[in-house]
């Protein structure tokens, strides 16, 4: 009766670790990146600075996620050399794509201007990953987070230029009203 449970079990073991060590290793790599609430109060400029989150971060995405910047990606970390060859520019940037993920961090806050419970996202995470050597992995995803902070970067700056000229609009139209009045 012993051999009746050991014998199974001892056999489901070593199928268990053939099947381990013959399958390719697939390696896993994340980065996660906090977004940081605007410095200039949002009731102050509420038109022209405040965005959801989720839609700037999608929108960010996409620009990075264009098939430009994956083939590019794919040639500079010579990705997918096995398939180099054998498959289209296309399937290799949907290859890509399916190998990165990106998830939105969210957590329960409550709306400043409603008063009402909401959900709002606080970060993400970014991962990629790939049967190529770990190192390699890494490098990739850290490529993909240096491109999104350089795509905020770019973001920011704009939202800066846009928020100064309003006020320098407001300014204006402050000093005009200001001279209608003297």
């Amino acid at each position: 009766t012993l051999y009746v449970g050991v014998l199974p079990g001892l056999q489901v073991m070593v199928l268990a670790a053939a099947v381990a060590l013959l399958l390719p290793s697939i390696y896993k790599s994340t980065a996660t990146i906090l977004i940081e609430e605007q410095d200039i109060p949002a009731d102050f400029v509420m038109t022209t600075v405040t965005g959801y989150a989720e839609q700037r971060i999608q929108s960010t995405q996409q620009r990075i996620m264009s098939s430009s910047k994956l083939m590019e990606i794919v040639k500079r970390f010579n990705l997918y050399p096995e398939y180099m060859e054998r498959w289209t520019t296309e399937q290799l940037i949907n290859k890509m794509r399916e190998d990165i993920r990106l998830e939105l961090i969210s957590v329960d806050t409550i709306d400043r201007r409603t008063g009402r419970p909401t959900a709002a996202t606080i970060a993400f995470t970014l991962s990629y990953e790939g049967r190529d050597e770990p190192m390699k992995i890494q490098k990739v995803v850290d490529f993909l987070t240096s491109l999104f902070l350089e795509e905020s970067i770019k973001e920011r700056k704009q939202k800066a230029e846009e928020t100064s000229m309003f006020l320098e609009g407001e300014l204006d139209k402050a000093n005009e009203d200001l001279d209608k009045i003297e």
